[in-house]
């Protein structure tokens, strides 16, 4: 089995994520304009620390019941796929695909990102958190470098993670 993760916001992760990707030189050798614009959002992103991280569930993610997310597109041209660490191609999961239980039960994705994060086809994208059907939870994931990220003084859309209905 890969190595899965967690929405956990380890030191090493949170270190990573407001890095600017801009040397001293690179800033240096922009135009004025564009240097004004990565200062107001490097002061922002100071002013903003991310508080929380959401990992996108795709295919081989476990859920707390031991239930496995389901390949639901084999074909590595087709749908939308994230490459994992062992060069892999798996579907990035979204509301309405299932997860298998050890004894041969599924389930159905519930809950998601919302509508402001969806798949190729308009369906939510599945995260790390996301409800099935049966009550059960996504609990991690085999990739770790997709990512949503929320922030201080921010708030998620009232669709994020929301239960169908709710």
């Amino acid at each position: 089995m890969s190595q899965q993760y967690t929405n956990e916001l380890t030191p090493e992760i949170f270190a990573t994520l407001d890095q600017s990707p801009f040397t001293a030189e690179q800033l240096a050798e922009m135009n004025d304009e564009a240097r004004a614009i990565i200062v107001k959002q490097n002061e922002y992103v100071r002013q903003h620390p991310v508080t929380h991280i959401y990992r996108m569930a795709v295919a081989g993610c476990l859920t707390r019941r031991g239930g496995v997310g389901d390949e639901f597109n084999p074909n590595p041209e087709e749908g939308h796929k994230i490459q994992l660490d062992t060069g892999q191609w798996v579907s990035v999961l979204t509301e309405g695909c299932t997860v298998t239980y050890p004894d041969g039960t599924q389930a159905r994705i519930v809950s998601c990102a919302g509508s402001q994060f969806t798949s190729y086809d308009g369906k939510g994208i599945a995260l790390v958190n996301s409800l099935l059907d049966n009550g059960d939870e996504i609990i991690s994931t085999p990739q770790k470098n997709a990512i949503l990220v929320g922030r201080a003084g921010e708030s998620m859309p009232s669709d994020f993670l929301a239960m169908p209905g709710a």
